[in-house]
């Protein structure tokens, strides 16, 4: 998808400045301009920019001021804001910080700096958008599958259903062509068009289609394609003798049990316009949709089939709503976790660099170093996830002294209790071997999540009890457990239900009070599968939880018993 030339809305009593920020920064981007301060929410209603660059000093309403009744307005809250001022103070830039300011830029301007923090936040817009886009297609996957489990008949929810899709896209037009039972041709049944085109009906129109192009078509399934493009010569110049529409089209056949029963055409008006890999993927989807569609019409004589078929549907209908929800939320909260490192590390680094005062700077560079590393976490837990989904998520086996890395490990954590003045105790096993073979990087990984997930929804002066123990020994195979256990906010029976799923919190919202990713439990179950065990949960509300870790692993013969 093409996406319209950012905008930025500049807010400043100077003209001249204005004028500056227009001449340097109007090529890459719309600038509107605005001078003054009273008129800035109007403005941010009626051009919905992408970025407010707001200064601080001006008559009758400061920065602070407008920045304060732009974020209380539900059209132009989203808005990122970035000051423009001359103040140089760094109690300022908190202020400003507090208020809800992603960045600062100083006065004097300096070309190269304007441009490159302009660019940064304009990058996490537009990566911001693109998830967006991604989640409204999923949505309307859902929706597309949820009409066909109605009553309705296909009749009407054909074009209902091309017109959302064609909506969505904004293509020009998308034409249903269904094979005729001798397959002499196929006859346009469907369509949408987009209306300010005008275009006229194609319903009745046929197209009768030879050996070759069956025989393409024949060819593409074998090899595992999906759709034909209009500059694909194999099968452009044998259609269009017969074919009147635009010249920018993609064909997606619509396959019963191996065999082509109709043909979806996606057109755009303008002929040079090529189709991203997005748009390829959801014709895609839609086509296939469209093949389960007319095999349920094909067997709809079996009404024992038929209702299995609709059950089976039900299910993954739900399964499909209850998935997009779960990933809508983990999207939503991706965008939140991933901003609140990034603005910090932003705004701290500008802070760093215009103080003088030594204590100050190392205070922010330490603030720094926190943020990057939560964001580099966050960061490696998605990537996690992704492997795990890919079958990509791997297990190395080498010998390590495990006492050494737990060592390592209770020491690496130790911060988390003590910035809560939690206590915590441990207790290990003078069993466990001191050598062992297994994945030391993913035994640490599934301890990090545990230690840090027990330490967060565990309150001030509460008490997280660490324990590892062997159950099992056979032959150079001993299986170890693990519990982490504390006395925090406890979990419901139906919350203890959903916290070892992908994308699940037990409070998925972005105002919930404990920040995270939600997928530390998943990758730890994982982890815990891998290596031959397992993962369970004790718990009561308000009471605390138990997390149960086992695992597998080795030990050379010398090093055994």
């Amino acid at each position: 998808m093409v996406f319209r030339k950012n905008s930025i809305l500049v807010v400043d009593d100077d003209k001249l400045n204005l004028l500056y920020l227009s001449n340097l920064l109007g090529e890459e981007y719309t600038v509107h301009l605005v001078r003054d301060a009273k008129d800035a929410v109007e403005r941010a209603e009626q051009y919905a920019p992408d970025l407010i660059l707001l200064d601080i000093i001006m008559p009758e309403m400061s920065g602070y001021d407008v920045i304060a009744v732009l974020k209380k307005n539900d059209k132009t809250k989203d808005i990122p804001v970035m000051f423009i001022t001359g103040l140089s103070n760094s109690d300022d830039e908190l202020k400003g910080l507090g208020h809800g300011a992603e960045d600062y830029i100083m006065k004097p301007f300096k070309n190269e700096v304007v441009q490159l923090r302009v660019r940064n936040q304009i990058k996490i817009v537009n990566q911001m958008r693109i998830l967006d886009r991604r989640l409204e297609q999923q949505t309307l996957m859902t929706s597309v599958a949820h009409c066909f489990l109605t009553d309705e008949h296909t009749d009407t929810l054909f074009p209902k259903t091309l017109r959302m899709v064609g909506e969505f896209m904004r293509v020009s037009q998308i034409l249903l062509y269904r094979l005729s039972e001798d397959n002499a041709d196929f006859t346009c049944e469907n369509e949408w068009s987009d209306p300010k085109l005008g275009i006229c009906t194609c319903i009745g129109n046929k197209l009768k289609l030879n050996e070759r192009v069956l025989s393409i078509i024949d060819e593409l399934k074998a090899g595992g394609e999906m759709h034909l493009c209009s500059k694909d010569l194999r099968f452009s110049k044998t259609i269009e003798r017969h074919w009147e529409g635009f010249k920018n089209y993609i064909a997606a056949p619509v396959f019963i049990k191996g065999k082509m029963s109709a043909v979806l055409f996606f057109s755009k008006e303008d002929a040079d316009e090529d189709w991203n890999d997005s748009e390829i993927n959801l014709i895609g989807l839609v086509s296939s949709i469209f093949s389960g569609v007319f095999e349920r019409e094909a067997i709809e004589s079996d009404l024992t089939t038929v209702l299995k078929l609709k059950a089976e549907l039900t299910v993954e209908k739900e399964r499909a709503e209850h998935s997009s929800r779960a990933k809508s939320e983990f999207l939503s909260r991706m965008s939140h976790e991933m901003r609140t490192p990034m603005n910090a590390i932003i705004g701290m680094a500008g802070l760093a660099k215009n103080t003088e005062d030594t204590e100050k700077r190392q205070d922010y560079i330490t603030k720094v170093d926190g943020a990057a590393r939560d964001l580099l976490q966050l960061i490696d837990d998605v990537l996690d996830v992704s492997d795990i989904e890919k079958n990509r998520f791997t297990f190395t086996p080498l010998e390590f002294d495990f006492h050494d890395m737990l060592d390592r490990m209770l020491k690496g954590t130790a911060s988390y209790f003590s910035k809560k003045h939690q206590l915590f105790e441990t207790d290990i096993d003078s069993l466990i071997p001191k050598m062992i073979i297994s994945d030391e990087k993913r035994l640490a990984q599934a301890i990090m999540h545990l230690l840090s997930n027990a330490s967060k929804f565990t309150g001030e002066h509460g008490v997280v009890r660490f324990r590892a123990f062997v159950t099992g020994m056979e032959k150079n195979v001993f299986t170890m457990q693990i519990d982490v256990e504390d006395n925090g906010t406890g979990l419901s029976a139906e919350q203890q239900k959903n916290i070892f799923i992908a994308f699940e919190q037990v409070d998925g919202s972005r105002s919930r009070k404990h920040g995270g990713s939600g997928l530390g439990l998943y990758i730890s179950k994982r982890i815990a599968e891998m290596l031959g065990g397992g993962i369970r949960v004790e718990s009561e509300l308000a009471k605390g939880s138990k997390f149960s870790f086992t695992f597998k692993a080795q030990v050379k013969p010398e090093n055994a018993g």
